[in-house]
């Protein structure tokens, strides 16, 4: 492959999930360029939404805590308006009315995403100066800075695969970042049913939530069931309608409510357990390579936007006025051939 600057080829960031996304926008509107690459057809991880039968289940994050969202991040999201409070008076937190995948489908607007490409292998190019990464199709893609914003297990899988004998302090801290598992059950009322005062802990169910009350449009009947960390690691592995089953029968038998049209979604790295301080981990080497997330910065939302902001002032302070100058009088040079 030919390219005409190989000292100006941008940011490749693995995982379009809202820390990958707010990191490309922020890099983005610095005027870095930033490709984006998510194994998924979707954007936005746990940020997602489900439709069905005309209505609609948000089956991960239900809500967003203005307190979890730094404020250059707020004042960003703010001027998209699309978040609203919850109407549900459980509390004061912040929905998208159609469907949380609405915020990270925004954030990404002019950003070069490319979706359903799961990276299987990073390679360094000529020169130690390009970073080179093929994906399940063949293809290789190639930037002057790589950014791992994908779990850290997932992050490990691809470093050892393509490092085993490399970066080894780099891998042994994230071996310290733990997830836990969620399994979730969507499921529609079987007819109209006052459940505002009735959502609470009953075992296994962690939170019930009823989308339509909630404030989403068309979703009045929707339940989005959540299950505690216990009954999903024991049954994360069983067949899905033995998981239904049983669960339908305890929410009639302890809640008195009648669903249907039960759908089971597995969430293998729902909530960080053991999250690093760090706002992200660099690995010494020529070009630079960095690994943030959920796992850093004391994990959740409020970790991953700490990290995805913290490494963004860092990448866009490292690249001095005098390489973007340089980057821009090589263009139209001389051609260099990477294979």
């Amino acid at each position: 492959m030919f390219m005409t600057n190989p000292n100006n080829l941008g940011v490749l960031i693995v995982g379009a999930g809202i820390s990958g996304l707010t990191l490309a926008r922020r890099l983005s509107n610095a005027g870095e360029i930033v490709t984006l690459f998510e194994k998924s057809k979707g954007v936005g991880g746990r940020l997602a939404t489900r439709r069905g039968s005309g209505l609609l289940w948000d089956h991960g994050t239900q809500s967003l805590n203005p307190k979890d969202l730094p404020v250059e991040t707020w004042t960003d999201w703010e001027r998209l308006k699309i978040l609203i409070p919850r109407k549900d008076g459980r509390d004061i937190n912040l929905i998208c009315p159609e469907g949380m995948t609405q915020l990270p489908k925004a954030l990404a607007i002019g950003i070069t995403v490319h979706r359903n490409s799961h990276i299987k292998m990073i390679r360094v190019g000529p020169g130690g100066k390009v970073w080179m990464i093929g994906d399940d199709a063949g293809g290789w893609h190639y930037g002057n800075r790589l950014v791992l914003a994908i779990p850290a297990p997932q992050a490990l899988l691809l470093l050892d695969g393509s490092f085993p004998s490399q970066l080894v302090s780099l891998k042994d801290r994230l071996r310290e970042i733990c997830y836990r598992p969620t399994l979730t059950v969507l499921a529609t009322l079987s007819r109209k049913q006052k459940i505002d005062k009735m959502i609470k802990k009953v075992v296994p169910i962690e939170s019930l939530t009823e989308n339509g009350e909630k404030g989403m449009k068309d979703s009045l009947g929707a339940l989005t069931i959540h299950l505690n960390e216990k009954y999903s690691l024991k049954h994360f592995d069983s067949p899905e309608e033995e998981v239904l089953t049983e669960i339908k029968q305890i929410v009639k038998k302890k809640m008195g409510l009648d669903i249907l049209n039960l759908v089971l979604k597995r969430w293998r790295y729902s909530q960080v357990s053991h999250p690093l301080q760090e706002p992200f981990l660099a690995a010494k080497l020529t070009s630079p390579l960095y690994v943030m997330g959920d796992g850093f910065s004391g994990g959740g939302l409020k970790g991953a936007l700490h990290s995805a902001n913290t490494l963004a002032l860092e990448l866009i302070k490292s690249v001095s006025k005098e390489e973007r100058e340089n980057g821009k009088a090589k263009k139209g040079g001389e051609a260099h051939s990477f294979k």
